[in-house]
């Protein structure tokens, strides 16, 4: 009797979705161990090396960025500059989504991902997440460029190692997607919304079974009291907005300060990271990320008033300053620092000036945060489902979306680019058919 053999053939789509899971489990990888080496990296800095220096007397913590700064600056010299790249991290990878379908440099971001990890491990003001993602994207554009697939799923996989590096950072799924989708490939929609999800889905899934449950920071339950707090929310973001475009545009305004100033490039570094340990001499909270100070400060354990403000203003000059002089890192977790310690400062205010209302100064700092977020990346469903999804609570979702809504707005009115494409636009690179630079010259 013949017999008959019936071979099945996997199609693209189930191909694509397959490799989508890979990148999302290889994006959250990759963030776990770039984690695990800025922890040692402080390691060191601030534990064997500080303990060194310590007895010496407080200044002594001027010397740890500063030597940071100037291992930075030898790598960058030798290893990075060399390439002569005008732009780096999530700017660069828009561009690429948006130009050239995705196509990444991936053989380069060992070593800016290496510099990250330094500049992050010696106390400079820059954050963790960009170059998370950009760990994600890297991989997800090698692995579609490897298998040689067409530019729209070489696009596609480049923002799903997106969505999984952000998913694994905050154990926000949800928000890694919409991130994907409104920072990297600019709209929601679009075929590529099915690897996106599966990609964050098994970031998410990769973090809770190796490394934690537990979200990036801890947040408390928000319990939602009057209907007279809305108007009060509603001015934060109001207040947000202009310091959210203040945030976009200083980053920018720094960066060419310091490329017009005519000192070797390795000594701007250094000199950033000796203006950062000055103020840290004070303020040591403004030293890397802050996760340590936001979760301190949303259990409610609040400094005095002019605390919080001391550490508002000083990261908002000081987290420009680290990247114009030559750190690198992202933006991303200063502006949730940012926005973490004004809306405290202004919750301890507004509590002052309503006993009656049962207002929480640590819900204020928590929804300044998502508002701080949605007018400095223009990216308002990110950053309510970030803190949508940390906090598991519906309560919170009324504040959030008055306060992103008007500090979008108003942020948007003053500068129009976020703070990932103002420099493209400067530079004429359009990403949206729109011109842009006349306006800015």
């Amino acid at each position: 009797m013949r017999r008959f053999v019936v071979r099945l053939k996997p199609s693209e789509t189930t191909l694509i979705a397959i490799a989508a899971v890979l990148v999302g489990i290889g994006s959250a990888a990759g963030v776990w161990l770039f984690q695990k080496l800025i922890k040692l990296t402080q390691d060191f800095y601030f534990g064997m090396l500080g303990a060194e220096i310590s007895p010496y007397g407080s200044w002594t913590i001027v010397l740890v960025p500063c030597l940071g700064g100037l291992i930075v600056g030898l790598l960058a010299r030798y290893f990075i500059y060399v390439h002569k790249e005008k732009f780096a991290g999530v700017a660069e990878i828009k561009r690429s989504v948006a130009l050239e379908h995705g196509r990444l440099y991936y053989k380069r971001a060992p070593a800016r991902v290496f510099a990250s990890i330094l500049s992050i491990g010696s106390g400079a003001s820059v954050g963790p997440e960009d170059p998370a993602v950009q760990i994600g994207s890297n991989i997800g554009s090698m692995v579609a460029q490897k298998f040689q697939l067409t530019p729209e799923r070489i696009r596609a996989l480049t923002a799903a190692g997106a969505a999984g590096a952000i998913a694994a950072t905050f154990n926000a799924p949800l928000a890694g997607m919409f991130f994907a989708m409104e920072v990297i490939l600019g709209g929601l929609g679009g075929r590529s919304f099915g690897f996106l999800g599966l990609a964050a889905l098994a970031s998410s899934v990769f973090t809770y079974t190796v490394v934690s449950r537990e979200p990036a920071f801890p947040v408390p339950q928000y319990t939602y009291h009057s209907i007279w707090e809305l108007p009060l929310y509603f001015l934060l973001g109001l207040l947000t907005g202009p310091v959210a475009a203040f945030y976009a545009r200083m980053i920018h305004v720094m960066r060419d300060h310091f490329n017009k100033w005519k000192v070797p490039q390795l000594v701007k570094p250094v000199f950033a990271g000796f203006v950062l340990g000055i103020v840290a001499i004070w303020l040591p909270q403004v030293m890397g990320f802050g996760y340590d100070t936001i979760g301190a400060v949303l259990q409610g354990a609040m400094p005095p008033l002019l605390i919080l403000l001391g550490l508002f203003v000083a990261k908002l000059l000081l987290t420009p300053f680290c990247l114009g002089g030559g750190f690198f890192g992202g933006v991303f977790a200063p502006a949730l620092f940012i926005g973490a310690m004004f809306g405290a400062a202004y919750g301890v205010i507004v509590q002052g000036l309503f006993p009656g209302l049962q207002l929480e100064p640590s819900a204020f700092s928590l929804v300044g945060m998502a508002a701080m977020l949605a007018g400095a990346l223009h990216a308002p469903i990110t950053a309510i489902l970030v803190m949508f999804e940390m906090t598991r609570n519906y309560e919170i979702i009324l504040p959030l979306l008055f306060s992103t809504t008007i500090s979008l707005a108003v942020s948007q009115k003053i500068e129009h680019e976020s703070v990932y494409t103002i420099g493209l636009a400067r530079a004429g690179i359009n990403l949206d058919g729109k011109s842009h630079s006349e306006e800015h010259k």
